[in-house]
């Protein structure tokens, strides 16, 4: 059979679409190619085997060699499967040409079975050069940042995760940007900032080596991986190299200099993290904490670092829950104690609370009448008496005889205890009571009880914001708490309770546990329902969310009534993050409070 004049006008045509043809004869291993492909089909092939060709081939790259040698043991054994029929097999793969320039090149081999024995294939060769150089600018738009060619925020996180992935080797994680960028840009125009950038980017390139990953997140920010460190000196050498070569001064047309250089912060995988945002979390602190001290200069992330963060997390913690206390004392108070589940618990936080933002070192509720007289609640600072201690004898009985009607209240108050006439001062001041202050829990006229804060260090001015939380915190503990003293007098507390309800700025409401009715709303409630038109509100759910359908996740499924959303959604109880607590309201035996927020 004369392939060459069969294949002619196949040939014209393949050639039109940039595709070369060729017939490989398996039984005697050589190859019939077109002419016009002179450098992919050689004439010297038809006088040697092309499976020896295909495995020794110039220019082929190392990496495709595998799949030619998959091919050749593939057409040199049986295959019954394929029995009479033909088979496909396609090959992409990279080759170095005469001009020493790697393309691109796409083979497809049809290869027709005697029996179970490939007889002979036809190749369909092709170059897909351009199409691979088009696929690799689209990656290169996507993983690349356009004005340095470093791998941009979104792609290098991606590959960072994958090299922390690898176990066995340590790693370091750096965040550096330029000091004094800000200036450079301002003064010289963002042109020549972004000219700075890219000599930041080439100055990163050039430090580290191929195998680290280095990436831009974004501004004068970038991000480097190193792989396979040996200690924190091979890290050092680096940040102290990179920084030399950042360290530059630029001259302003008014004869100012700009002074530029580099900070770095580090830290050490695994040791602080094994992904990128913990890491770069860390990073990103040490790096502020080169700023702190000075600019110019590389800081690893450590321990004492983290204790320090952890610090000023909880100081700032403090100093926020102490402005929401001194703005808003009653909702402050109001909502810690109806936000839980155990109003004990609560209690005991308040007075921790309390110690901490008013820097005293006791805090004692005392209670007057019922089975539970004494000191209800305590809370002292370590190396500090208990109230137990500290208060036996005449300083007990001082603290409960001598209260005075102020205009806030009822209080007990000394500034200094070394002033007070006769022998309870110096028991005061021997027990290191220096100066105190209590409010009167009262019941009407009568006072049921106390709560109060004592420094034991030095005297103090008690300023007119501690006596008006002072004040508060007794009131809602007289109007909320001493129900387990005594039922009835927590709902002789109702009238105060509504009082106290009406001036708050949030949200409150009450509805009946027998059958979610609404029965009473505060001012805020009111004022809102009024502006939205909705008249009379009959069930929780409408106040709560201006529906006619009951809520998705109920805050009130755990009543035990027949009220419409208890019934729908009680399956939900267990998930509730709220338990409103039950109090006595106007009569009803048994009510829920709920309250919303500002």
């Amino acid at each position: 059979m004369d392939w060459t004049t069969d294949l002619t006008m196949y040939r014209e045509a393949l050639r039109a679409e940039g595709i070369a043809l060729a017939r490989w004869d398996l039984e005697t291993d050589r190859i019939y190619g077109d002419s016009a492909m002179k450098d992919l089909f050689p004439d010297h092939l038809t006088e040697e085997p092309y499976s020896e060709f295909l495995l020794r081939r110039p220019g082929l790259h190392p990496n495709d060699v595998k799949l030619f040698e998959a091919l050749v043991r593939f057409i040199k054994t049986p295959h019954h499967e394929h029995a009479d029929a033909s088979h496909e097999i396609v090959v992409e793969y990279r080759l170095t040409n005469s001009q020493k320039k790697e393309q691109w090149l796409h083979a497809r081999f049809i290869i027709h079975f005697e029996k179970e024995w490939p007889k002979d294939a036809i190749l369909l060769l092709r170059s897909t050069d351009s199409e691979h150089r088009h696929e690799e600018a689209l990656r290169q738009k996507a993983e690349r940042d356009a004005l340095t060619g470093l791998f941009n925020k979104g792609h290098v996180q991606g590959l960072i995760d994958k090299a922390l992935a690898v176990p066995g080797t340590a790693k370091a994680l750096l965040v550096l940007d330029m000091d004094g960028f800000k200036k450079v840009n301002d003064n010289l125009g963002h042109l020549f900032g972004d000219a700075v950038i890219s000599d930041m980017a080439l100055s990163l390139a050039e430090v580290f080596s191929p195998e680290d990953i280095i990436g831009r997140v974004g501004g004068d920010e970038f991000v480097v991986l190193m792989r396979n460190i040996q200690d924190r000196n091979t890290v050092i050498v680096r940040c102290e190299k990179l920084r030399d070569m950042l360290r530059r001064s630029f001259e302003c047309g008014d004869g100012r200099t700009l002074n530029v250089s580099g900070s770095v912060g580090i830290a050490l995988a695994p040791e602080f993290g094994d992904n990128f945002e913990t890491l770069f979390s860390c990073a990103d602190k040490a790096l502020y904490e080169a700023k702190r001290r000075g600019r110019d200069t590389q800081v690893f992330y450590t321990n004492e670092l983290r204790e320090g963060e952890k610090r000023n997390m909880e100081e700032n913690a403090i100093a926020e829950g102490r402005q929401a206390l001194l703005d808003h004392p009653v909702e402050f108070i109001f909502r810690m104690l109806y936000e839980t589940r155990n109003p004990r618990t609560t209690v005991q936080t308040l007075l921790s609370l309390f110690a901490k933002y008013f820097m005293v070192q006791r805090v004692t509720i005392y209670q007057n009448q019922g089975k539970n007289r004494g000191c209800w609640f305590e809370w002292h600072a370590d190396g500090v008496l208990p109230p137990s201690e500290a208060h036996k004898g005449a300083v007990g009985d001082f603290i409960n005889r001598s209260y005075r009607k102020e205009i806030y209240g009822q209080f007990l108050e000394f500034a200094d205890t070394s002033k007070i006439e006769g022998e309870i001062s110096k028991a005061l001041v021997q027990r290191k009571i220096f100066a105190l202050l209590y409010a009167s829990i009262m019941d009407g006229d009568k006072r049921i009880g106390c709560v109060g804060f004592e420094d034991c260090r030095a005297p103090r001015i008690w300023t007119k914001r501690e006596h008006e939380i002072l004040r508060a915190f007794a009131d809602i503990l007289g109007t909320f708490l001493l129900n387990q003293m005594r039922y009835d007098m927590v709902r002789r507390g109702y009238h105060r309770l509504e009082g106290i309800l009406e001036t708050m700025a949030g949200r409150v409401w009450v509805f009946s546990a027998k059958n979610g009715k609404v029965v009473y709303m505060n001012k805020a409630t009111r004022a809102i329902i009024a502006k939205s038109g909705n008249g009379e509100v009959q069930n929780c759910y409408k106040v709560r969310t201006d529906s006619n359908r009951p809520c998705v996740r109920c805050q009130y499924a755990d009543l035990k009534a027949n009220c419409p959303t208890a019934l729908l959604l009680r399956q939900e109880a267990e998930r509730s993050s709220l338990a409103p607590i039950p109090i006595p309201w106007n009569g009803e035996a048994d009510g829920r409070l709920y309250f919303s927020g500002t």
